[in-house]
């Protein structure tokens, strides 16, 4: 038997080994979207935003998403405001069950779906929240608050969001010379066919300036003649640019001249339903 062959006894040992962590596995808590609690100071920051932007003051704001709560049994009053984080699996069915019952709301959303929510006003917010069980969702937001917007953006509530972050030390940022690059750096330009000849660059550890600072090139790097990194430097913008475009078919073009003329001749905001 060689030293890479195992006995029965071992192979037996590993397969109990693996079918133990298997079981232990399924017990273990899943980072879920519908279990996102969201933190107190995120809730205060969008609540506050929310009141202000929609002067919800003499409103009363109920969460009937709370844990162990029942947004369908709730008791819900007229004039009530529905804020709150709801599961997002289900967030289009929680939306129609509110507008088909005059029940207005803002609502966190998923931001990579927003849209296939369909509701009345959708706010992208670029932020990402991290939920109380470890979950990080890049979060908007879902409102009836607003008929005569479709889709706006809110840089305050972004903001009032980003200020709830935990503080971490920021890291630093390096910027390297053109004639300069490590592996990491040049993954940027990986669909794009770039060939660096061995007699036009030599490796190298560290900069001299780099040196005197304690700090080295992560990973090792390689210095290059100047026309190669004019070729690099082409390569890059290639590899920045390069997108496929998708194209308006005839009938979406219909709807744009549509809208068009909607909107030349159309006083008042349109408030008509954005979805058939």
């Amino acid at each position: 038997m060689t030293k890479t062959q195992a006995t029965p006894e071992r192979l037996h040992v590993a397969q109990a080994a693996k079918e133990y962590a298997e079981f232990l596995a399924k017990f273990e808590a899943k980072k879920t979207t519908d279990d996102c609690f969201t933190p107190p100071e995120v809730f205060a920051a969008v609540h506050e935003w929310a009141a202000t932007e929609y002067e919800l003051q003499d409103r009363r704001i109920v969460r009937p998403f709370h844990p162990g709560g029942d947004f369908v049994a709730f008791d819900y009053q007229p004039g009530d405001v529905v804020l709150d984080n709801p599961p997002f699996s289900i967030i289009s069915k929680i939306r129609g069950f509110y507008d088909a019952r005059g029940i207005d709301y803002f609502l966190f959303a998923p931001s990579l779906t927003l849209f296939s929510t369909k509701a009345p006003t959708m706010l992208v917010v670029d932020e990402t929240i991290e939920y109380a069980n470890g979950a990080k969702v890049a979060t908007s937001f879902i409102t009836s608050l607003e008929p005569q917007t479709r889709v706006r953006t809110a840089p305050a509530l972004a903001q009032a969001l980003k200020a709830q972050r935990p503080v971490k030390d920021a890291l630093p940022k390096y910027v390297y010379p053109a004639n300069v690059r490590n592996s990491a750096i040049l993954q940027r330009i990986s669909s794009v066919d770039f060939r660096i000849p061995a007699n036009e660059c030599e490796f190298i550890s560290e900069l001299d300036s780099q040196a005197a600072n304690g700090k080295t090139i992560f990973g090792g790097g390689i210095i290059m003649s100047n026309a190669k990194a004019a070729d690099l430097k082409a390569a890059e913008l290639k590899a920045a640019v390069e997108s496929t475009e998708w194209r308006l078919s005839p009938r979406e073009l219909q709807i744009v001249e549509r809208l068009n003329k909607s909107m030349a001749h159309t006083e008042s905001p349109n408030t008509a339903p954005l979805f058939a």
